[in-house]
């Protein structure tokens, strides 16, 4: 049995406990011990069959949406083992709410280093093709490789800079709304990489660039160019499109076509439901590349490699210092198959 399974178990052991016993382990010794195991304080809630107002006001006896910040330091010597997850909860709520990414991704695969070596398949026409096959010839192949594609996982995150009087007598609850709202902002910020990764390929090199095509009229994007971009990726890629990925004057470009305009169609101008050019699912990101348009197959395209989830600096929250306090990640995106997606190039004068 390897240390991943052992921890599991252990993992299991603890939270499968009677709900009497798993109550009594609270504070420092809940902190150390969901720590000590990888687990949170959300997982121990959802263990228990309750939620951080509840728990809060059984244990501490206070409101987590009315009692202040200060309040809730004083209400219980255990309490303040406590908040660094309230904060990391209030974050991750927000890295959740707004973003993209996850919906333009097949998956969110967590590697055990800053460094992964990520396995793709080399495809080609002759090699993919389904043939009948003569006794004793060669078989046509898929290969699955690894060893070219080495994806370096950066560490992003945002810092919160504040005086502990700025803090002191805020609501807990509206401390919250501040850090969803931070967490929002770090979401947008994954949502700028993803673009870029989708646009221009990922850290690994040139081989997970996409193939570009340029628009038929530079500095113009019509609907012909998307119906282009569509039969490429489906015909010739042999890929679903599912989405269309577009910012800025471009996205704007999009909207006002005369084929996105009918009413009977679209209903944008009484909803505010974008179009959904020929079935694909309109993606506004402020940060797509300027002059490009991408077009993608989400189930193939690109995936999320996480090292570390969001961090917490504990420590400093526990001794109440906000004073340039960071959430971190450590993590970043990579291509599983350049030809699911293609782009759209208008700069190409």
């Amino acid at each position: 049995m390897n240390d991943h399974d052992t921890l599991m178990r252990e993992q299991v052991r603890f939270l499968g406990q009677e709900p009497d016993r798993l109550r009594a382990v609270r504070g420092r010794e809940l902190y150390d011990t969901l720590e000590g195991l990888g687990l949170t304080h959300a997982q121990y809630f959802r263990a228990l069959g309750t939620d951080p107002a509840d728990y809060c006001a059984r244990e501490f006896g206070v409101d987590l949406d009315r009692v202040t910040v200060e309040r809730f330091f004083q209400s219980d010597p255990e309490a303040k083992w406590l908040f660094p997850d309230i904060v990391r909860g209030a974050v991750l709520e927000g890295m959740r709410r707004k973003p993209w990414h996850p919906a333009l991704i097949a998956r969110d695969e967590r590697v055990p280093g800053a460094l992964y070596d990520m396995p793709h398949v080399v495809e080609s026409r002759a090699g993919e093709e389904l043939r009948t096959v003569a006794e004793g010839a060669k078989i046509p192949e898929s290969e699955i490789t690894h060893g070219d594609r080495a994806i370096r996982l950066d560490k992003r995150g945002r810092g919160v800079l504040a005086s502990y009087e700025a803090v002191r007598r805020m609501s807990v609850d509206l401390l919250r709304v501040h850090l969803r709202r931070i967490g929002e902002r770090l979401g947008r910020d994954l949502d700028a990489r993803l673009a870029r990764v989708l646009a221009h390929g990922d850290s690994s090199g040139e081989a997970t660039a996409p193939e570009t095509l340029d628009t038929a009229e530079a500095g113009a994007l019509q609907f012909e160019d998307l119906v282009k971009g569509y039969l490429t990726l489906s015909l010739a890629n042999h890929f679903t499109p599912t989405h269309l990925i577009a910012g800025g004057d471009t996205l704007g470009a999009i909207m006002a076509m005369e084929r996105f305009q009918d009413g009977r169609l679209f209903d944008f101008a009484k909803t505010g439901d974008l179009p959904t050019p020929l079935g694909m699912k309109l993606v506004p990101l402020a940060d797509q590349p300027t002059g490009l348009v991408t077009i993608l197959d989400a189930g193939y395209a690109a995936q999320k490699l996480t090292e570390q989830d969001l961090l917490v600096e504990s420590d400093k929250l526990i001794q109440q210092q906000w004073d340039r306090t960071y959430l971190t990640v450590v993590t970043d995106f990579a291509i599983l198959y350049e030809k699911a997606r293609v782009v759209l190039n208008l700069d190409w004068s």
